[in-house]
């Protein structure tokens, strides 16, 4: 790849990583006691992912996703996430790695439009952009990049609307940013 080729990407950020744990109430415990971390959403169940984060314009940080014993782990990590500040920006990576991925997912998180892949050596990574919306996590469900701008946004609008928390991001911002600073004012 030329100089010129690799100047033609978009800024990527990293946002937040997954981790497989074996007990997650002390997982949980540790990062909201030691560490300062608000849940900010969990799954249903004692198997539900828990959902952490300290900066009030992030949903989370850090999810702690428990161990499945039917799940293969060849690491801790499940995957690790890069922001990227439009779905126009977004589209210039999926076309990069339509002709490199056989592993390639394009999906909505509801609060995101997501690609998951993974690099040479097997490392799950995944690029997002927000979307103008928040709904209570985790959801996930398929798009697809070939449509238009305004029809991906009305077919993710129409696929989340009357899923729970569904409300505006900046809303949903507000609500976190007064708990992410009400958390960080509290004594250990």
């Amino acid at each position: 790849m030329t100089e010129t080729q690799r100047a033609s990407f978009p800024n990527i950020y990293l946002s937040h990583f997954e981790l497989y744990v074996d007990d997650a109430a002390t997982m949980e415990d540790f990062y909201t006691r030691h560490l300062g971390f608000v849940v900010t959403d969990r799954g249903e169940g004692d198997n539900g992912m828990i959902f952490l984060s300290r900066n009030p314009n992030e949903h989370h940080q850090l999810v702690l996703n428990p161990r499945q014993t039917y799940k293969p782990i060849e690491s801790p990590v499940d995957h690790i996430s890069f922001r990227i500040d439009s779905v126009t920006n977004l589209r210039v990576f999926y076309k990069a790695l339509l002709a490199s991925s056989t592993d390639l997912q394009t999906v909505s998180h509801g609060t995101t439009w997501s690609i998951y892949f993974r690099d040479p050596e097997r490392n799950r990574l995944e690029l997002f952009t927000d979307t103008p919306w928040y709904v209570n996590q985790p959801c996930r469900f398929n798009v697809n990049f070939e449509l238009s701008n305004q029809e991906l946004f009305e077919f993710t609008e129409n696929k989340i609307k009357d899923l729970p928390g569904f409300r505006n991001v900046e809303d949903w911002r507000t609500s976190h940013s007064k708990a992410v600073n009400a958390n960080s004012h509290q004594q250990v």
